[in-house]
């Protein structure tokens, strides 16, 4: 953790250190989410497939082993992807994995994580492809969309532990690189291509058409 006091440019001030934890494993993935209360909680997703919650509090006393509040080892197929904390409730995380699998964990007890696994259920051309990107919607609480690196997006409903739909974003099987929802349009999904020859934004209105695109900007 740093501070970057940067309240006059001019200064070039050099980051000051805060508070730091050394890891078992490389991380692939970080989340902080600010709303849990005092400094909230920061979800490391790692190489090895483990996910570990971190105190900020503890690491900014100086205090790295304590920092450490729990590790789930629930993710089995290689390097825990993406990461991405819901907007709704600053206590629930998603992760996705190298592998294609997609969990919620429920950090209420940050201690003893709840961890479900709805990839279960995924269509099978995202089942396994490394999840590269998820993204909660902007204003319904249970539906998250996750990307993958061969193109497709999938919409979860989480209150059914399924998915609602899938887009096929990429027809050449290039990742999708980035994605995010309509902040005002929560039916509106903004899906970006990892493809240099072809670095196209396609924003998808899934009231209309999972097929076809509502428009695309070259």
């Amino acid at each position: 953790m740093y501070s970057f006091n940067i309240t006059n440019p001019e200064d070039k001030p050099t980051p000051k250190v805060l508070g730091k934890v050394k890891t078992a494993s490389r991380f692939s993935s970080i989340g902080w989410s600010v709303g849990a209360g005092g400094n909230g909680l920061i979800a490391g997703g790692m190489t090895d497939g483990s996910v570990c919650i971190f105190d900020p509090s503890a690491l900014l006393a100086g205090s790295s082993e304590a920092s450490l509040l729990s590790t789930t080892s629930e993710h089995k197929g290689g390097a825990v992807s993406a990461m991405a904390f819901s907007p709704h409730n600053p206590m629930e995380v998603a992760t996705g994995g190298s592998d294609g699998e997609v969990m919620i964990t429920d950090l209420s007890d940050p201690a003893n994580p709840r961890v479900t696994r709805i990839s279960a259920n995924a269509p099978a051309q995202q089942q396994s492809a490394e999840i590269t990107r998820l993204c909660w919607n902007s204003q319904v609480p249970h539906i998250l969309a996750s990307a993958a690196g061969n193109g497709t997006v999938v919409v979860w409903d989480l209150k059914q532990n399924k998915a609602w739909c899938e887009l096929r974003c990429e027809s050449s099987g290039a990742a999708v690189a980035d994605m995010a929802w309509n902040p005002s349009e929560g039916l509106h999904l903004l899906t970006a291509s990892s493809d240099d020859r072809n670095p196209v934004l396609k924003l998808w209105d899934l009231r209309s058409s999972t097929t076809v695109p509502l428009t695309t900007l070259q």
